[in-house]
């Protein structure tokens, strides 16, 4: 089968304890410009969600977008719109609908929606990988 495994990054959180980030190396492309980035793999995130100033490198307009708020753990809410865009993850490339946050504050997040139906994840705390498996139809 074929798998895409990246290794996360790690967390020393007690002289005897390692955590691991689930990170992935991700390519988002418009139809301007190209931005390869490492994203955290966040299986409770909803959406995949970037800050402004990429969506704005990448070209993307957000006059006459509706905006939505995302609400997390935090008591804030973040104004975001969305967009559909292409993301590549390993030699993979397909639509995907992703937030583009109005804030800067936010750490670049690979989210649910569109990419979970396109792959099986698979968290390996231990081994410190996520491993992306292409899904069958996705």
């Amino acid at each position: 089968m074929d798998e895409i495994v990246f290794k996360g990054k790690k967390i020393q959180i007690s002289k005897t304890e390692i955590l691991w980030i689930p990170m992935a190396n991700v390519e988002i492309i418009s139809t301007e410009r190209k931005y390869s980035c490492e994203m955290l793999v966040d299986s409770g995130a909803d959406i995949t969600l970037i800050p402004r100033s990429l969506g704005e490198f990448l070209g993307l307009s957000f006059e006459g977008k509706k905006i939505l708020e995302l609400r997390g753990i935090g008591e804030g809410a973040i104004p975001y719109v969305i967009e559909k865009i292409k993301i590549k993850i390993g030699k993979y490339e397909f639509e995907s609908r992703i937030g583009i946050s109005m804030v800067e504050e936010i750490p670049l997040i690979l989210g649910r929606l569109d990419i979970f139906d396109n792959f099986n994840i698979e968290f390996k705390q231990k081994g410190g990988v996520t491993i992306f498996r292409k899904a069958k139809g996705g």
